[in-house]
């Protein structure tokens, strides 16, 4: 497991490659070390619903990992004392603004998914102005 959380919170996984992770994860479920052919007891898709909704909390490895890329995205426009975020700004932005930064032929494959994900970033960002220092009326995504 701890090797699908360091792929997932640095590389956007191909559909694929989180189909099989979900196919193990609920065999183990069912089956523990005995990948059998049985079916499961309950279907993944209600396994997946949050515990208020009857499901038990889990998260699909596709979303899990959506998740984690936008978490680095999330702890950038934070400005985060991390070294990963400093490395960020000195290298990457340098002056420049989170949004509005290109995907260059330069960039590692990590920034570059980072920066595929600013947009699934912007649909679940809610702003408060508070006194408008931290804020760019031109950069940052209103809508």
């Amino acid at each position: 497991f701890s090797i699908q959380v360091f792929w997932c919170s640095t590389f956007i996984l191909p559909v694929a490659v989180t189909k099989e992770c979900d196919r193990i994860m609920r065999s183990f479920l069912w089956h523990g070390t005995n990948f059998g052919k049985k079916s499961g007891k309950v279907a993944w898709s209600r396994v997946c619903k949050p515990k208020k909704e009857g499901g038990l909390g889990f998260v699909g490895c596709r979303v899990w990992n959506q998740e984690a890329i936008m978490k680095i995205g999330w702890e950038i426009c934070q400005k985060k004392a991390l070294i990963w975020t400093n490395w960020c700004y000195n290298v990457f932005l340098k002056e420049n603004n989170f949004w509005a930064a290109k995907v260059t032929y330069n960039c590692s494959c990590s920034w570059r998914n980072v920066l595929k994900a600013r947009n699934l970033l912007a649909n679940n960002l809610h702003y408060e102005v508070g006194d408008g220092l931290s804020i760019s009326l031109w950069f940052d995504p209103w809508l």
